[in-house]
């Protein structure tokens, strides 16, 4: 008595068994599929808790301060918020307005406790002379390592806003005038945001990737600058 096999042709019915096993074997890679995908998502890191307010206009009013970006310090809102201009572009200059009160319109940029405002261009308008001018503190010369992000997108226009997948598009915010900015991590290990000026054109090779710069560490109204030798 011979064991026969089940053989398929493809111009007759498949045979009973056959198809239950494709059946199984097309299921079980489904199985693994879906496995797979769970598994790649789950070792992803989380995105970072961030917002981009998206044509949601609101009215500010503070002192204003130019250097070495523009910002904002608008009472009782913690660090000053920098003011950026649309897509890849500075914010202006409004170095004349240096320390007075403004009223301006914008959108906000928001990543824990780095913030920013999309400026409405033509919103800004002086309202008044300052009341108070921030206190700055030296904090001595440092050599921090670190790495360059363009600030507007890692606050919260993209997602993420750091790392070499960000690399293109952070070399053309910060060339379009967007603050470069320095993530460093402190002596607890937490990421600390710097402000970079006496921005050098050449650290654009370098955006993305571990770097070393030397500079005079300054506290303005809380928010900390690195000026680089």
């Amino acid at each position: 008595m011979s064991n026969e096999s089940d053989f398929y042709v493809g111009y007759l019915p498949m045979p009973g068994g056959l198809k239950k096993a494709i059946r199984r074997l097309v299921l079980a890679l489904a199985f693994m599929v879906v496995a797979l995908a769970a598994i790649l998502i789950a070792g992803q890191n989380p995105f970072a808790a961030s917002d981009f307010e998206f044509q949601q206009y609101r009215e500010f009013s503070g002192t204003l301060l130019t250097e070495p970006y523009p910002a904002i310090a608008i009472p009782g809102q913690g660090l000053p918020w920098l003011l950026v201009g649309p897509r890849k572009h500075t914010a202006g200059d409004f170095r004349k307005l240096n320390g007075r009160v403004v009223k301006l319109k914008g959108e906000r940029i928001m990543r824990g406790e780095d913030h920013m405002i999309e400026l409405l261009p033509g919103s800004l308008t002086a309202a008044g002379q300052g009341d108070s001018f921030p206190f700055s503190e030296s904090l001595g010369e440092m050599q921090l390592t670190g790495e360059i992000v363009d600030s507007k997108c890692f606050f919260g226009v993209m997602n993420p806003g750091a790392g070499k997948v960000h690399r293109d598009c952070a070399a053309r915010c910060i060339s379009g005038g967007i603050p470069p900015a320095f993530l460093v991590r402190d002596s607890s290990g937490k990421t600390v945001t710097l402000l970079l000026a006496h921005w050098k054109r050449e650290l654009l090779d370098h955006i993305a990737e571990p770097v070393t710069i030397r500079g005079h560490l300054v506290r303005t109204a809380g928010r900390l600058t690195l000026y680089q030798e």
